[in-house]
């Protein structure tokens, strides 16, 4: 694994690590592999929760009180820049280092591109939803900052399942995409009924997640000839929106 290489490389050159994961299901979220290597290697770890615009309003001071030493951002927004920034330099001083060079880790699509870009406030990485973009390392200077940006890496173990809801995976790359469209739809019901139906924009009908699927896949017109949902291309739709912050909870 290349990409697995490259994230040793940053993490060893590093002299704080910020680890992103995504705000909406923190724990499925961070990379085991990652958290295993980081506390091996002694640096600095800062925990940032990004899209925390995602989190129902009412639902983020939960969120909050779990990881009391965690930051929380929404790096598209600019939410929590300065937060992270600050706290950066006051490891900096506290490593007596001019210049802090910061790697920054994390599964696929959880935002560390747009992350480096609010902290660089300039767009300097590239940025995609689509999963794996950043190949190799790249530095990018921020001020007193040199930030080390890396690939996001996929466990070896990591089901295909759990990759699709996390966004770690291409939608279109899913060898069963309406398996992963249904455990999104169950994770939103389990947090937010209502939140499918502010997808759909009406009401919806149904009980379990293939019924909920095939009424979204109605209440969005996806349908084949004879009037038959097209239930791959709703799965598909589905994790894109989720991915993309469209569907939320």
């Amino acid at each position: 694994m290349a990409f697995w290489f490259v994230v040793k490389k940053v993490v060893g050159e590093a002299d704080a690590v910020v680890f992103v994961v995504d705000a909406r299901m923190p724990e499925m979220s961070r990379n085991m592999e990652v958290q295993e290597l980081l506390d091996r290697s002694g640096k600095e770890v800062v925990l940032v929760l990004n899209k925390i615009d995602l989190v129902p309003v009412e639902k983020q001071d939960d969120i909050k009180r779990q990881y009391p030493h965690a930051f929380f951002a929404a790096a598209t927004q600019n939410v929590g820049i300065s937060d992270l920034r600050r706290e950066l330099h006051i490891i900096g001083k506290r490593l007596k280092k001019k210049t802090l060079k910061v790697g920054i880790v994390g599964y696929p699509n959880v935002g560390k591109s747009a992350l480096i870009n609010a902290l660089a406030r300039r767009k300097r990485a590239l940025m995609s939803p689509i999963a794996g973009t950043t190949k190799g390392i790249q530095f990018i200077r921020a001020g007193s900052l040199k930030i080390l940006d890396s690939p996001g890496v996929i466990d070896m173990d990591d089901p295909e399942l759990k990759l699709g809801v996390i966004g770690a995976k291409n939608p279109e790359d899913l060898r069963n995409p309406e398996l992963v469209a249904a455990e999104i739809i169950e994770y939103v019901c389990e947090r937010d009924r209502k939140a499918l139906e502010r997808y759909v924009g009406g009401v919806l009908e149904g009980e379990d997640s293939d019924e909920l699927l095939f009424n979204i896949g109605m209440k969005k017109g996806y349908l084949v000839k004879g009037g038959k949902v097209d239930e791959r291309r709703t799965a598909l739709q589905i994790i894109r929106d989720w991915q993309k912050g469209k569907l939320k909870i």
